[in-house]
């Protein structure tokens, strides 16, 4: 009896748990949805919540959130337990689109397939509010010290660091001659797809997401005040 009793107890209590975390998930969901439309003026969708941080002098939670009208676009907010946003990267993660899209149209004209997430280096651009913000005018303003990307390509039997020196040096010059650095990973022509679909879906690209694929080559590459450099590193397959 003391056994039935002791495991009614804890499926009880397991499940109170559960309904508690959905609780607290709805109402941090909505909190943090509401604290960036009210910074930014328009509507955004939770896709999940990450990690949870507690300390004595520090408590936030951190989410994975995109525009409502833009799935592809996911970036991370933090809050604080009180629902008040601590700090997000929207703005970043619209200016690496931005390079992206100039990177995509260039390496189109040379047969080249690819999707490229940037960071942004020594500048801090958290007070800004307008989604619409200019590549030209956030360099101007925020002044950042230099971009940091990772790139993706689809396997083609031509690809070869040469190529990729006009696009390089397209976002230097739309980014006002800031360094620009990038590790390009050619990634097999059969796992290409797949892994496109999940990098599109990643808020922050770390070296480590690039073990779960076949890398055929990896490329180092910048292009700076002394003009465009690569090297070939070698590969993970």
């Amino acid at each position: 009896m003391r056994l039935f009793k002791s495991i009614i107890t804890f499926i009880l209590i397991s499940t109170f748990s559960i309904l508690g975390c959905s609780a607290i998930d709805k109402k941090q969901t909505a909190d943090v949805e509401k604290e960036l439309q009210k910074k930014y003026n328009q509507e955004f969708k939770v896709t999940h919540i990450g990690g949870r941080y507690g300390t004595a002098t520090n408590d936030t939670v951190t989410t994975f959130i995109h525009p409502a009208n833009q799935e592809e676009l996911v970036f991370k907010a933090i809050t604080a337990k009180d629902g008040s946003l601590v700090s997000d990267s929207y703005i970043p993660t619209l200016i690496s689109q931005s390079f992206n899209q100039i990177l995509k149209k260039e390496l189109q004209t040379v047969g080249i397939e690819s999707e490229t997430s940037t960071f942004v280096m020594k500048a801090d651009s958290s007070t800004e509010t307008n989604p619409d913000i200019s590549l030209e005018e956030y360099v101007t303003t925020y002044k950042p010290g230099y971009f940091s990307a990772h790139m993706i390509v689809k396997e083609n039997a031509n690809v070869t660091g040469e190529q990729f020196e006009e696009a390089l040096k397209a976002v230097y010059q739309a980014g006002l001659k800031t360094t620009f650095q990038v590790g390009i990973r050619v990634i097999s022509e059969e796992e290409y797809e797949e892994a496109l679909t999940e990098y599109k879906q990643l808020p922050e690209v770390s070296s480590s997401w690039f073990r779960n694929y076949t890398v055929i080559e990896e490329i180092e590459a910048v292009v700076d005040g002394n003009g465009y450099h690569f090297a070939t590193v070698g590969s993970n397959s």
